[in-house]
């Protein structure tokens, strides 16, 4: 598991994209991080640029502790989509739905005073498949939560259903571990976040 110190360095690894301008801000875990690792990294998202403030292995907490609390993140795009809680199951000793869902909030808080009339939005995390830190049940009680607590301003995500398989699991043919995406995967990812642009 990633300490606090592990995701300031991945944050100062990725000083360029927190202080890039662009149109649209990732603000979350791997899923987001790696989509920035493909060959031809994190794509433009309806013709719009994109800036990726991803970072692997992060829990809410941390986002809100190590980043946003702390300042790091300085611009913001008018579209903003947060990618956070599934670490949290997994590493954080308070970890609750309810406790997740309010770090998101204070993050959005945070970045509502960068961007006041940005658009905010909140993906429900997306299924894995036989990885021994986190269970399908805990995802799904967390995005149960999520959907019914997500305040009226945030837009609420479904992410689930694209990319479970018949078992409700993680399509094995979007993912190379069970949990991260393959470029298949993030063709679905972006037709998801498109949708809403």
């Amino acid at each position: 598991m990633l300490t606090d110190q592990d995701i300031l360095h991945r944050y100062q690894a990725k000083q360029a994209e927190f202080t890039k301008q662009a149109d649209i801000s990732l603000i979350g875990h791997s899923l987001f991080d790696m989509w920035g690792d493909l060959p031809s990294g994190t794509p433009h998202l309806a013709g719009k640029t994109v800036a990726n403030l991803g970072i692997s292995g992060v829990s809410a907490r941390q986002y809100l502790e190590v980043i946003a609390r702390e300042g790091r993140i300085t611009q913001l795009g008018s579209d903003v989509f947060l990618f956070l809680g599934v670490n949290d199951i997994a590493k954080e000793p308070d970890y609750s739905p309810q406790q997740a869902l309010d770090w998101i909030l204070q993050i959005i808080r945070h970045c509502r005073h960068i961007a006041p009339h940005a658009r905010y939005y909140l993906l429900e995390a997306t299924p894995v498949n036989q990885i021994n830190t986190v269970e399908n049940a805990q995802i799904l009680a967390m995005n149960a939560y999520f959907k019914q607590h997500c305040p009226a301003d945030i837009v609420f995500i479904p992410t689930w259903d694209q990319f479970k398989n018949a078992q409700n699991e993680l399509d094995l043919a979007l993912c190379h571990d069970g949990l991260h995406f393959t470029p298949a995967g993030y063709e679905v990812l972006r037709g998801i976040l498109e949708a809403h642009l």
